[in-house]
């Protein structure tokens, strides 16, 4: 949690934090150093070109085995055009090339390489994916046999392993756990296939020929292994474009499951092995989106929880000018139909899986956190390579790239398009050739990020020695000295291949490490597919078994481990492929440590890691079945400039009893064209649907509120009509008032209440000027057609169960506060009055005072004047037990591309940029350029913003000047000053914790709760241990399809410690799996008292849990209530505060809960007036006092 500190520490962290690296970490040996001077040479000719082979520009990748057991890492190099090339490892780093004694020279187009022991003789075999421009009979797969004798012999039909197929890369694994290797094999073949017309997903796109294949090895009857292809038994069927392969335990079940990554839009495959020789595609149900153009494949446990996550390699560029010549527009039409299809989401940028865990119902939950990391734009990226280089103890990440004819550049697509408009095929085929001849390449220096803990990553490429422009394709590390530290070897295309050895080891940077050689079964001498897991103190490092890693490359040698400063491991555990386990204790670092499975113990059988959650699903025992229904408006067609759609607000969230019945009830409001729902508790405590006022149905009901309006005790009902369907100032935003006749019945009362024609979000109600009832607050969140300027908002006081608009003359300034997401009435300042906190977009949290009924803005006083973010939510709880209330605020969180901070903001201006009277808003952000330093540059592509300013074709006919214009090359200054100017300097959610006198001091929260934007927000004591736990829910599928949807949230629980400090608890131990656009959070109790938690989901389902603690006595508010002191056994004094609305468009029970740990609850009017003191071991109401 980082807490904002004060100038004087500042200064004091500024002193300490010099940047010192110290020397660079490897150093890159010359060919002529090495001996190896193996160079993926392509020369195009009239067969071998882009045109004709549209692969040809791929590469090829590296294999690292001991091929003659002399305990040193050879190296093997696949060859395109060139023969692949084997160098025999002499020690010192010295290599000499053995290809042609050792019979290995190829002819073929080689891509991918994976080297195995496949007859279990003890000398590594090698197979080869073969592919180009020209398959058929004759060119098949090879597998080459190790003689023993550094001689191979080719025998790929003898195994039934001579596949013709374009074959890109294999894997091989004990997919049945019969003790045998099998193998998967990917495949490819673009070649005359329409790769981006949106088919079905379940079309045949090319009848077959590139849909994947498992062989089945069927025994060693030959006197060897003999193979057989499954694949149809086996369920392996689904077409694909492959390019990246892994292999890993995904889920904990002890088998071996396979994620293939799939270029353009088929989906990648997620592989569940469902332990009776089939698998499952599990991709849907797993994961929100994937890459577009699925590459190069890693997986590893990059936070150590041992819960291996997935990185897969995509396009997207870092520079600005590389963005913009790449990305016309965000085609969301396009992204649209994609879903319609069938597909998983996919966007263009890497992605970086985070394992979440294994839910009840056997799923496998992934998170992409690669924006928070900052590892998603890597450009031309193709393989990475997850490990541990510094020995730290963490994994980190090496991305190799590069493309030699930058294909995607939008001025040659486009010159090309208009310049073969006419002529034979043959002329346009040669204008097209000479086009390509002179198009640039994407040469560019490959990647290294240091993993630093708690998921941060720092690009230490230049630090680290590893800054050289090449094009990179494959890619390999092993510990090719035996020092002790991973070297990398690289395969380049028309360059030398690069060997960076690493000098840890004699930097003496003091990092332990273990590099242990599994001994495996007979027919798996190898131990693929075991799983070490070592422990050391508090850490936990997870490894497994399974060579092939990156992009068409496998590296077979010891299992590498880094340790850090861990001096001795407390244990080490390894589970062998079939279940048997072994375990050591006080093993001593910095050794090669050798695990023979004829060590090991039966063990017993392993499922997906459940354990006992704190809230589960209520939904069948309560009778929940409701789907939220979203209407298709779509707001980037009248407005291609907005970053996000405001369509999509909703269902808001109101509680209360509206019956008298049986407990609380709730009411969830519904989009236009579907009317809102109330959900009345039987006195079974399940709950039946039924519509309100089903002909309101063309509104889009945003908040609801359930309030005594009228002050006839029972609950009426207030719903906000917001959304973006309707143009600004329409009766379409009108809000409704429905009163209740005590039995649940609601019928409109349009005349209590005034006409808004703002489009709303929520609504909020206390007595601010204590009068003894309640006044409302109406927040306004868009205006339709003209973002973003303010709508308007609204205060309606109560007069007798009529409201009148009072905002002009009570709370100057708050109807054009904003883009409004969120409101609290809360005593910030408790003094009784009730002072209104508002949160929205491109402005800080805003402060409302309330003096004597009279509202005035002081945030300038708060010093939060300057924290500008894209506030979604806010809630009121004292978090520390200190007497005052506290404020959690939801925000966007830090898994975005455009990252703000106070020195780079976001920045919006608003105004007539091309003098035509329109107002128009366009965004900047600070991105890197090719200068290497980072500036502000349009976030709009050059298509949407022609499209809104069409005058600025004529400026900027091509894409190339465009890429580096500014927006002072865009518009004149004059123009850009008059417009509006809006700021955005943060996007983490926090905690406001209340110093008093108006101060408050800012505490972000844990790095898990800025994966997404969160809008739910709860307090609750989740576990009983008598402290505030944060529950929180988030994720949006509204903004623009480039940046793509904010979907790494399933919900958090924060559990707290009572004095500020929160820690994330996994999802499988909160037992929160809430996937989707999760909206608001809200809390009821039934008959019986026992909590129940509501997390409505746009254009989903609704989610009810059941705390699993154990119940605890309950005290309702009464209506005159407005707070309660609650003092705790151990002297600390909490102040609650009864809300009627709080959170994002939601709404709880007005509860104190009486757990162990409290010794009495007082209770307080709006004029700070004791009306009960109710103690923990008997009820005493004393009035008055």
């Amino acid at each position: 949690m980082r807490l904002i500190l004060f100038p004087a520490a500042m200064l004091m962290l500024s002193l300490c934090g010099c940047d010192d690296h110290g020397p660079a970490l490897f150093k890159k040996l010359s060919p002529g150093r090495t001996g190896i001077h193996f160079n993926n040479t392509i020369t195009e000719n009239d067969s071998v070109n882009i045109l004709s082979y549209y692969y040809c520009y791929n590469g090829g990748g590296v294999g690292a085995a001991d091929f003659n057991n002399d305990g040193l890492q050879d190296v093997f190099f696949t060859g395109n055009m060139v023969s692949s090339k084997l160098y025999l490892n002499k020690g010192g780093m010295q290599f000499e090339d053995i290809t042609e004694k050792a019979g290995v020279t190829t002819k073929d187009w080689i891509m991918g390489v994976s080297v195995v022991d496949i007859n279990h003789d003890g000398f590594m075999d090698i197979y080869l994916n073969v592919a180009g421009p020209e398959l058929g009979a004759k060119h098949h797969n090879l597998l080459f046999i190790n003689q023993k004798n550094l001689t191979f012999r080719e025998e790929a039909a003898a195994y039934g392993l001579n596949d013709s197929a374009y074959c890109v890369q294999s894997a091989f694994l004990d997919y049945d756990r019969d003790g045998d290797l099998d193998m998967y094999l990917l495949t490819n073949d673009v070649d005359n296939v329409e790769k981006t017309f949106i088919q079905p997903a379940t079309y045949p796109i090319t009848r077959g020929r590139t849909a994947d294949k498992l062989y089945e090895n069927v025994g060693d009857t030959l006197g060897h292994p003999y193979y057989r292809d499954v694949s149809a038994a086996a369920g392996i069927a689904q077409e694909g474009y492959g390019l990246g392969l892994a292999v890993d335990d995904l889920n904990g079940d002890g088998w071996p499951d396979i994620y293939a990554a799939n270029d353009f839009m088929p989906n990648d495959q997620l592989l569940i092995n469902q332990r009776n020789k089939t698998f499952r595609e599990a991709a849907h149900e797993s994961m929100p989106h994937q890459t577009y153009n699925g590459m190069g494949v890693d997986i590893a446990d990059i936070n150590n929880d041992a819960r291996p996550d997935i990185m897969v390699m995509d396009m997207l560029p870092e520079t600005y000018e590389r963005r913009k010549t790449m990305i016309a527009k965000a085609d969301y039409e396009k992204h649209f139909l994609r879903q319609r299809a069938g597909y998983v989401d996919e966007f263009m940028r890497n992605t970086l899986q985070l394992n979440q865990g294994t839910d009840r119902a056997g799923t496998t939950h992934f998170s992409d956190i690669a924006q928070l990391t900052g590892m998603h734009a890597t450009d031309w990226s193709w393989g990475v390579l997850l490990a541990d280089y510094d020995n730290d103890g963490l994994r980190d990440a090496y991305i190799t790239n590069g493309f030699v004819k930058n294909i995607t550049n939008l001025d040659f697509l486009a010159y090309n398009t208009d310049a073969n408009m006419f002529g034979t095929d043959a002329v346009r085929a040669n204008r097209t050739k000479d086009l390509l001849a002179v198009l640039k390449g994407v040469k560019l220096s490959n990647y290294m990020y240091r993993n630093s803990g708690n998921l941060a990553f720092e690009n230490i490429t230049r630090n680290w020695g590893l800054e050289h422009n090449s094009y990179s394709n494959g890619a390999a590390y092993a510990d090719l000295d035996n020092d002790g530290d991973l070297d990398l070897v690289v395969n380049n295309i028309n360059e030398e291949a690069f060997v960076f050895e690493n000098t840890s080891h004699a930097a003496k940077m003091r990092n332990n490490h273990l590099q242990v050689i599994l001994k495996g079964n007979g027919r798996n001498p190898n131990g693929i597919g075991a799983a070490v897991t070592t422990y050391c103190g508090k850490k936990q490092i997870y490894n497994y078994c399974s060579p092939v890693k990156g992009y068409l490359s496998s590296m077979s040698g010891p299992l590498h481990i880094g340790l850090g400063q861990c001096g001795t491991v407390d244990s080490l555990i390894i589970r062998w492929p079939d279940g048997k386990t072994q375990t050591l204790k006080n093993v001593k670092p910095n050794q090669k440590l050798v695990l023979d499975y004829a060590k090991a113990i039966t063990g017993p059988p392993q499922a997906p890691r459940l354990v006992e959650a704190l809230f589960q699903s209520a939904n069948k025992a309560r009778n929940i079945r409701w789907k939220h229904a979203e209407n298709d408006f779509n707001d980037f067609i009248d407005e291609p400039l907005l970053l996000n759609m405001y369509s999509r607000k909703g269902p808001g969230i109101a509680v209360g009893d509206a019956d008298g019945r049986n407990g609380s009830d709730f009411f969830l409001g519904g989009a236009a064209g579907y009317p809102g729902t109330l959900f009345s508790q039987t006195s079974k405590g399940t709950f039946e649907p039924q519509s309100i006022n089903a002909e309101d149905n063309r509104f889009e009901d945003t908040g609801a509120l359930f309030l005594d309006a009228d002050g006839d005790g029972d609950q009426d009902l207030y719903v906000v009509s917001g959304g973006s369907d309707f143009k600004q100032d329409s009766t379409g935003y009108a809000d409704r008032l429905y009163f209740n006749d005590g039995k649940g019945h609601f019928k409109k009362q349009a005349e209590a209440l005034p006409l808004t024609t703002s489009s709303g979000s929520c609504v909020v109600a206390a007595d601010f000027d204590r009068d003894g009832d309640l006044d409302i607050f109406r927040a306004g969140a868009v205006v339709p057609g003209n973002f973003p300027a303010s709508p308007k908002s609204y205060l309606f006081r109560n007069d007798g169960g009529r409201f009148t608009d009072v905002t002009k003359e009570i709370a100057p300034g708050l109807a054009s506060a904003g883009m409004i997401n969120a409101a609290t009435w809360s005593d910030f300042d408790k003094d009784g009055w009730p002072d209104l906190i508002l949160t929205g977009e491109w402005i800080p949290p805003v402060f409302f005072q309330n003096g004597n009924g009279k509202l005035v803005n002081i945030t300038s006083s708060t010093g939060l004047q300057n924290m500008n973010g894209w506030w979604s939510s806010i809630y009121p709880a004292d978090l520390d037990s200190d007497g005052d209330t506290d404020y959690i605020l939801g925000n966007m969180g830090d898994n975005v591309d455009y990252r703000p901070s106070k020195t780079q903001p976001l920045e919006l201006y608003h105004g007539d940029f091309v003098g035509n009277g329109r107002q128009k808003p366009l965004a900047t952000q600070y991105v890197l350029d090719e200068s290497g330093e980072k500036k502000a540059y349009p976030m709009a592509y050059r298509d949407d913003l022609f499209r809104s300013m069409p005058v600025l074709k004529k400026r900027f006919n091509t894409y190339e000047p465009f890429s580096r214009a500014k927006m002072g090359d865009l518009f004149e200054s004059k123009l850009i000053s008059n417009a509006r100017h809006l700021t955005t300097e943060t996007f983490r959610s926090c905690i406001l914790e209340n110093k008093g006198n108006g101060r408050f001091a800012v505490r972000d929260l844990p790095v898990e709760a800025q994966f997404s934007c969160v809008y739910g927000i709860l307090v609750t004591d989740a576990d009983g241990d008598g402290h505030a736990d944060i529950l929180l829910t988030g994720n949006s599928f509204s903004n623009e399809v480039v940046f793509g949807s904010m979907d790494a949230s399933l919900g958090l629980l924060l559990k707290g410690d009572g004095k500020l400090h929160f820690s994330a608890l996994p999802a499988n131990r909160s037992g929160l799996f809430l996937t989707g656009a999760t909206r608001g959070l809200g809390m009821l109790y039934d008959a019986q008292n026992h909590p129940l938690v509501i997390a409505p989901t746009n254009s989903g389902d609704l989610r009810m849990l059941n705390p699993q603690r154990q119940p605890t006595r309950i005290i309702r508010a009464l209506p005159n209530e407005v707070y309660a002191e609650i003092t705790f056994q151990n002297g600390s004094i909490a102040r609650k505060e009864f809300q009627y609305g709080a959170g994002y468009l939601s709404q709880q029970e007005n509860v104190v809960e009486m757990g162990d740990g409290i010794r009495e609850v007082r209770l307080f009017d709006i004029h700070q007036k004791s009306t009960r003191l109710i103690r923990n071991d008997a009820l005493l109401t004393i009035n008055g006092k």
